[in-house]
């Protein structure tokens, strides 16, 4: 545990059924070792885990955006485990963006005045 151990390996001495409830959960997951070290790292303090779905999802869409060829939409959908109608929504998404103007884009060339009111005719 990171110079909390002092060189003994006291850890391994840890009845995990000793344990609160949620340290056993995670002991479950992870092990003792490791939920003891996350213990000691973040003990007293109120946690929690959001779900993963929107990261999850972010990274799927990615990786469909990425994989598209302009014609595979069966292909992705039955990889993907999706529908074919989904799979068109996602990728129309990349469509719309990739269509998109902004505004920020062009420079100003010589013609193009500041609309500064000190700046002089």
């Amino acid at each position: 545990m990171q110079g909390n151990t002092d060189g003994n390996e006291w850890y391994k001495d840890v009845n995990p059924e000793k344990l609160p409830d949620i340290y056993k959960r995670i002991a479950k997951e992870i092990g003792i070792y490791n939920t003891l070290c996350f213990a000691v790292k973040f003990q007293g303090l109120y946690a929690y885990f959001p779900k993963l779905d929107d990261i999850l999802r972010s990274i799927r869409d990615e990786k469909i955006r990425q994989e598209f060829t302009g014609a595979n939409y069966k292909e992705l959908a039955s990889k993907y485990r999706l529908t074919e109608v989904w799979i068109r929504e996602i990728v129309s998404k990349k469509i719309i963006e990739s269509d998109q103007v902004s505004i920020f884009d062009n420079k100003p060339n010589d013609s193009n005045k500041s609309f500064d009111s000190n700046e002089s005719n």
